[in-house]
């Protein structure tokens, strides 16, 4: 019987990225063939039929390499992006061995749930190690396949593993490989990919993560997970945007990208300037490109336009150019995704959340909030946002189109922070709930009335020139989309005023406390 080795928790730094086609060509005179150890990995992915451990943030699996088979237990490490702690011993066979558990963190996940193949995965991995003074990386590259029951879908990524040295060697060498192959930042592990395609189609959108921000959570921290999870988002979606053209993908998107935007503003009083803008800039800028074809998918929905021939000919013409627009913004989309551009966006965000200048800003302001806990920067900025919402909204039904959607931004950045911030206010959940139920119906309501504004812009932008026919048809288009509008501006309206009787869940704050910068350009 084969002795059992004690598994051993140790933290695991790493980049993984997913490779275009002709990436591994690109980068065969850094890494030649020839200096490559190569081997075939088969692992099998356990888990309990409601995937508790995949709930709890593990992953269980026996791998087999050679004639050896290792069981590993992954979890990511205080929901960092590039660091997982990882236990790891010699089993005698592909079965799982689950005394080995004992000891660890997931065995409280399992409890007395039976343990049963949910996927494997089968890949070549060829690897190199780096090194350049005192940093050493392995290098590996993994092609092949994931697959769980009929479903399948193929593996093409590098990992940069950081053996020794300072984390930023990572990134510097991340940096250099972008410039000789197309390298796309990924947070989605194998795992997480075959768990996917055991549950969904593979193209299900990646919704927002729920943060573990509590009382005595540091701001610091806190920034991170905020952030960390919001970089998740867009990354794994801008991924799944190349496979399908799905509305629901490419709004996802954006919500995480809104979700990061909302962060960069919130936390801005205790980041570094040069770092924050240049966030600010590049997250403007793929929003810019994603925001048309999120437009065009709301008209064509509200409009409820089918693929059937119409009858009406300026009707015909309109959605044709409609559906054209649509697809000429969604290129303009993939472009924005697949391009170098995006590649250096989400490394750089990458490196910045985790080693930015930010982390070490010593003046006694930045540092303070930065250290101390997230409630003595987060009650003040909950009552600045929300003093300005209430402020804003009590002539709601003075405001002109373009004052209504900062209302709205206004509202969104709100509840955002809320989201961020509720779980280290917990002496009142039920006013919590109440406040975020009163915020979601504002937010709703004035994201009809935003609509309503896109649908005028849209049907102009489709007509262009154009008269006759197809003009008459988007103006009749726009009047049946539109025909509410004096109802729904009334049900904002009362929304905002039952928002604005209902209390906040936060502590008073302390006003002296400065949370804005005149360095930093407005959001």
């Amino acid at each position: 019987m084969l002795a059992r080795i004690p598994a051993t928790a140790a933290p695991e730094l790493e980049l993984k990225f997913q490779l275009d086609p002709g990436a591994v060509e690109a980068l065969a005179a850094t890494f030649p063939l020839e200096t490559a150890s190569i081997s075939d990995l088969h692992a099998i992915y356990f888990d309990t039929p409601g995937h508790a451990l995949r709930d709890g943030g593990f992953s269980l699996r026996v791998r087999r390499k050679g004639q050896t088979h290792i069981q590993t237990l992954k979890h990511r490490a205080g929901g960092g992006l590039f660091e997982r702690d990882e236990w790891e011993s010699p089993v005698p066979g592909p079965e799982l061995d689950l005394g080995l558990l004992d000891g660890t963190p997931a065995r409280v996940a399992v409890g007395e749930a039976t343990l049963a193949q949910v996927f494997e995965v089968s890949v070549e991995r060829r690897i190199h190690i780096w090194t350049d003074g005192a940093a050493r990386i392995e290098v590996s590259f993994d092609t092949g396949r994931i697959v769980a029951g009929d479903r399948e879908e193929p593996v093409a990524e590098m990992e940069l593993e950081l053996l020794a040295g300072p984390p930023e060697a990572l990134f510097a060498l991340a940096r250099q490989l972008q410039t000789k192959a197309s390298l796309t930042l990924s947070f989605e592990s194998k795992a997480e990919r075959g768990y996917r395609l055991a549950g969904h189609d593979g193209v299900a959108a990646l919704k927002a993560q729920i943060t573990a921000v509590g009382p005595q959570t540091s701001a610091g921290d806190a920034f991170q997970q905020v952030s960390r999870n919001a970089l998740i988002q867009i990354a794994g979606n801008a991924r799944l945007l190349q496979r399908a053209h799905n509305p629901e993908v490419l709004h996802q998107t954006r919500v995480g990208l809104r979700r990061l935007r909302a962060a960069l503003s919130v936390f801005r009083a205790m980041l570094d300037p040069e770092g924050l803008n240049a966030a600010r800039t590049e997250t403007r800028w793929l929003a810019g490109e994603l925001s048309p074809a999120r437009d065009l998918d709301v008209f064509l929905q509200n409009a409820g336009a089918s693929d059937d021939i119409d009858e009406d000919a300026g009707r015909a013409a309109f959605f044709r150019a409609l559906r054209l627009a649509q697809a000429e913004a969604y290129e303009r989309a993939l472009a924005a995704v697949r391009s170098a551009r995006f590649r250096a966006l989400m490394l750089r965000l990458g490196e910045w959340i985790e080693v930015g200048a930010w982390l070490r800003l010593d003046d006694g302001p930045r540092r303070s909030l930065r250290e101390g806990p997230i409630t003595t920067l987060a009650a003040p900025m909950l009552d600045r946002l929300d003093q300005r919402l209430r402020k804003r909204s009590r002539h709601f039904r003075r405001l002109d189109i373009e004052a209504r959607h900062e209302l709205r931004k206004q509202a969104k950045k709100l509840r955002y922070a809320a989201a961020f911030f509720g779980e280290a206010f917990p002496k009142h959940p039920r006013r919590r709930a109440r406040f975020s139920a009163a915020l979601r119906q504002v937010q709703d309501q004035l994201g009809a009335l935003n609509d309503m504004a896109v649908t005028r812009a849209v049907a102009l932008a489709a007509v262009g020139a154009r008269s006759g026919d197809m003009a008459f048809a988007a103006g009749l288009e726009v009047a049946r989309l539109t025909r509410d509008e004096e109802s729904v501006l009334d049900a904002a309206n009362r929304a905002l005023k039952a928002y604005r009787k209902g209390r906040s869940f936060w502590p008073a704050a302390d006003k002296a406390l400065n949370l804005s910068s005149p360095r930093l350009r407005p959001i």
